[in-house]
């Protein structure tokens, strides 16, 4: 008997609980995977999905096309060992655009947080399913190229548990601002069937009132980054390797641990942060345990650092030609990262293709700041860069200075884990603008 979906699953605990997972999973009922997909497309419903199924009680296994609300079959000569596949509609063009790949990184991130709200998990191959694309290109005439594949798989890894550890002490350097525990959170551990926050297909469908955002405390904001690129492990004291093992980290997924994303906040008037630009460090000034006391009081560990006094917001403004009021987020990607971490291969063969990664990755972390916008109300919007290597978005937003301070920080981190690689790569890369309205 298939279990029930449990639609009242908070935005807040799916990101905290969210992990990728390796087991076979269960088989579906229809109306389940129509919901999945419902909620998956919401973040571009001109688009489609390609979805790939075993034998279930109400329909059979093949390949099959979401568009419109239904499901039509390509061909049943392929199916899958898992719950179900998903493939986001990628057109081929001669050089992909950041807002494609931007858009496959947000559908999987819906994607992943639906599954999770069901007792599920997901597992991204990086790999591309050329078998697929030529099925789909010879059934339905069109010209697809399919880079990576999702999985919804079955949750084999042993849930998050209360962090007992001693916090480490900490005095905070000048610059560095500690930001407010994500809500979820209570007593170190997930706040768990106890914490009422916004279900998530309220926020997957934007059903929350709006309000103006609250400048003067750093609480959404702190919130905002935790959703977008935040940790959600608390056990693993100083072992990675047990973390990737327990399949958990960032609150979205990362290609073989690399963690290419770098969320930037450029701020002009918010709280107590003076102007300039700041960049967001989601491990903390651990890298792998999750809290820290600082005056006596036990907070969850991410910060911003301050690299650079500049406040260029007339002139992002003038190049972008949109308006924002008091701080706008900017994420960059490592391109060269994604592979930094631990590498699946055999006999010497990668089976990560890093192309495109990145901007994916990006992608993922956009969707964790809409949907918790979402979930706390707030006007926002956005705005993907049209063309991300134009040198003049390095002296624009000083992304040289900016790669000074993340590599420094790295370096003077405690309890470093022996295989975790938190320095950059590579040049930073601007992909999105987000802000609230």
């Amino acid at each position: 008997m298939n279990k029930k979906i449990d639609t009242e699953m908070s935005l807040q605990e799916c990101l905290a609980s969210r992990k990728d997972c390796s087991g076979e999973g269960r088989t579906l009922s229809l109306t389940e995977i129509l919901d999945i997909c419902k909620s998956t497309i919401q973040v571009a419903p001109s688009k489609s999905l390609f979805v790939l199924l075993p034998d279930g009680e109400d329909y059979s296994g093949g390949l099959y096309w979401y568009k419109d609300k239904e499901l039509t079959l390509i061909t049943d000569k392929e199916k899958t060992q898992y719950s179900m596949e998903l493939y986001p509609e990628l057109i081929w063009k001669e050089s992909l655009k950041l807002d494609d790949l931007v858009r496959v990184g947000l559908i999987w991130q819906y994607l992943s947080l639906k599954v999770e709200s069901m007792g599920l998990g997901v597992s991204q191959r990086a790999r591309a399913p050329k078998k697929y694309n030529k099925l789909i290109n010879k059934n339905i005439d069109q010209n697809h190229i399919l880079l990576y594949s999702v999985a919804v798989r079955g949750r084999d890894r042993d849930a998050l548990v209360e962090d007992s550890s001693e916090p480490l002490q900490k005095e905070l350097e000048e610059g560095i601002h500690l930001l407010n525990t994500p809500e979820c959170y209570k007593d170190r551990a997930i706040y768990e069937n106890q914490y009422k926050g916004v279900p998530l297909d309220v926020a997957i469908f934007d059903q929350v009132e709006k309000k103006k955002p609250n400048l003067i405390s750093l609480h959404e904001l702190s919130q905002l980054l935790w959703a977008c690129q935040g940790e959600n492990d608390h056990t693993t004291h100083g072992n990675r390797d047990a973390l990737e093992k327990n399949g958990y980290g960032r609150v979205h997924a990362s290609g073989c641990a690399g963690y290419a994303v770098y969320p930037i906040v450029i701020v002009d008037d918010l709280a107590d942060l003076s102007k300039g630009a700041y960049f967001y460090n989601p491990i903390g000034f651990s890298a792998l345990n999750r809290w820290i006391r600082i005056d006596d009081k036990v907070n969850y560990d991410h910060l911003l650092q301050k690299y650079t006094s500049n406040n260029p917001k007339s002139e992002i403004e003038k190049e972008f030609e949109i308006n924002y009021l008091n701080y706008i987020i900017l994420l960059c990607v490592d391109r060269k990262k994604p592979c930094s971490g631990f590498m699946h291969s055999k006999i010497g063969k990668t089976f990560m293709d890093p192309k495109y990664w990145g901007e994916i990755e990006a992608g993922m972390a956009l969707a964790g700041l809409q949907l918790q916008a979402n979930a706390l109300g707030l006007r926002w919007e956005k705005s993907i860069l049209s063309n991300p290597d134009d040198p003049k978005y390095r002296k624009l937003f000083d992304l040289g200075s900016a790669e000074q301070s993340i590599n420094e920080m790295a370096t003077n981190l405690v309890n470093l884990p022996k295989n975790e690689k938190l320095s950059l790569k590579g040049q930073l890369v601007p992909t999105v603008l987000f802000w609230c309205s």
